[in-house]
């Protein structure tokens, strides 16, 4: 009888260690075993722990979104040289979510997450020098941190700095150094680059001129989302460019573009819709 009610006993206690330790957490994480161990962790000056608690308050996982804690855990971590945290502290900044907005406060979090080679960073960082938000508009030293970043193989900041060697702001205008960067962004999926690639083989500039291959390039982009190159894909099925004439195929591409808002396609498959009526 006193072996069963030890072991009874045995067994409570037991049960009641995952909710003791729960009772050390906050309410909101209580009963979300990583996310726990994680906060008691960060109480500690465990910046990797740091960042996990704002990334998780930051995007939702695990528990409700809220910015102010996001940026909370975000500044320790930040403090404690995580590049990430730093990153995501001025992309808070940036948003006014969860703390006052500043361009300012968001371009020294850039700066010093870029300086410690964070290329999401280093891109955001381009950014903010491209449109002088935070610091003194320079295109110089936008292309100085979208290569930083191009350097690491960072699609957005390999498509940034394409646009610069295009358009000569802030260094030499060069149109093939420009299609070779924003080939290797598309190669990475940055569907804007898919798209800006199948473009260059539709008509031939810096490559040589390809309709078929213009279409795979357009139906990556449009099947990575990108409703400009859903639209193109649906020109070219209806002209029978580089594929085959199919009217059916148009029209479903058409729609995808349209009912992501794109006007162009929107328009594309009224006309459609109305051509197919009239010939009846």
């Amino acid at each position: 009888m006193l072996r069963s009610a030890a072991c009874a006993l045995g067994v409570c206690l037991f049960a009641c260690l995952p909710f003791c330790h729960a009772q050390e957490c906050s309410s909101d994480l209580a009963y979300h075993s990583s996310l726990c161990d994680a906060e008691l962790r960060a109480r500690t000056g465990d910046s990797e722990a740091q960042y996990r608690l704002g990334l998780a308050f930051d995007q939702g996982l695990g528990t409700d979104r809220n910015c102010r804690k996001a940026a909370g855990w975000y500044t320790q971590a930040a403090h404690h040289a995580h590049a990430a945290a730093q990153n995501n502290l001025g992309a808070l900044y940036a948003k006014g979510c969860g703390v006052s907005q500043s361009d300012t406060e968001a371009a020294k979090w850039y700066m010093r997450s870029a300086s410690g080679g964070f290329a999401t960073a280093q891109n955001n960082l381009g950014y903010a020098y491209e449109t002088g938000r935070g610091v003194k508009q320079s295109d110089e030293a936008a292309v100085h941190w979208y290569r930083e970043a191009a350097a690491q193989k960072f699609a957005p900041a390999l498509a940034n700095l394409a646009a610069h060697y295009m358009s000569g702001r802030g260094v030499e205008r060069n149109e093939a150094e420009a299609a070779r960067l924003e080939r290797l962004a598309a190669e990475q999926h940055l569907s804007a680059s898919e798209a800006a690639v199948g473009q260059m083989y539709l008509i031939g500039w810096q490559v040589e001129k390809s309709p078929e291959t213009a279409a795979w390039w357009f139906r990556r982009a449009a099947d990575d989302g990108n409703a400009a190159a859903a639209n193109a894909l649906g020109q070219l099925h209806e002209q029978g460019t580089g594929v085959p004439q199919d009217r059916t195929e148009a029209e479903r591409w058409y729609k995808k573009a349209a009912d992501a808002g794109l006007a162009a396609a929107q328009l594309n498959l009224t006309r459609l819709h109305e051509s197919a009526y009239a010939g009846r």
